[in-house]
């Protein structure tokens, strides 16, 4: 008698449960703190214009300005200071971070949105300015290429677009990768979506996006393309194919 076909069959059938078991987990509608009524028409936007890339292939003119800037509530924002954000991507950050502190996560708050052309090239050029200093040795360019792996020349900046954001914890105002130690980036990296936000820059697509690690950063695009993006861990730029 052949058993071999059976087992076979049996382990086909095992995985292939377990599969659809994952599929459904993966899938499984959020209970939201929050009353998300208000939001809903907001996060739940597909319009393609939320799905933008501004990277240091595709850039955007010096020019360029949202048509639909808004103030954040300074209750959302580190030091109550204006960040301002286009105002599906605005309402969608003020039911996140309402989330974040329903769940007990009450540092965390927004520090960065929309940058002006202007800001992102004023930021630009103090970074390498602040490389200079720190390694005298390098040439202008070896500060350059530096600033390059973690700040966006002027124009090819995602906060250009109006539909991104910093987070941050009030316990600690510096914008760097401690920030996946804090408690709330484990809820971030995994709920984010439901809200229709992206981790924007992740620890493993480096090479794609042409950034290192940031998990403070997450970049608004609808809960529909974010719920893709998560489901199957793909960047901004493999999600649009460029």
């Amino acid at each position: 008698m052949n058993f071999k076909r059976p087992l076979i069959l049996s382990l086909v059938l095992l995985f292939g449960i377990m599969a659809v078991s994952s599929a459904c987990q993966s899938s499984q509608p959020y209970t939201y703190k929050i009353d998300i009524s208000p939001y809903s028409k907001y996060i739940n936007t597909e319009s393609s214009e939320y799905l933008v890339l501004l990277n240091k292939q595709h850039t955007s003119g010096e020019n360029y300005c949202p048509p639909d800037l808004i103030s954040l509530d300074g209750s959302l924002t580190l030091y109550g200071k204006d960040v301002q954000l286009r105002e599906y991507a605005a309402k969608a950050t003020e039911a996140l971070v309402l989330e974040l502190h329903e769940l007990g996560y009450t540092d965390i708050v927004v520090t960065s949105g929309y940058r002006s052309y202007a800001r992102q090239q004023s930021l630009f050029y103090t970074y390498i300015a602040e490389e200079r200093a720190a390694h005298p040795e390098w040439t202008e360019q070896q500060a350059i290429d530096k600033v390059l792996t973690y700040s966006a020349a002027p124009g090819t900046s995602e906060h250009h677009t109006g539909d991104c954001i910093d987070l941050i914890s009030t316990s600690y105002v510096v914008l760097d990768e401690s920030f996946a130690q804090n408690p709330a980036y484990d809820w971030l990296k995994d709920n984010a979506h439901h809200f229709g936000f992206i981790l924007r820059y992740p620890k493993d697509k480096t090479n794609i996006t042409g950034y290192s690690y940031e998990p403070w950063h997450y970049r608004f695009v609808g809960v529909k393309a974010a719920t893709e993006m998560y489901e199957k861990g793909l960047t901004l730029e493999e999600y649009l194919g460029k």
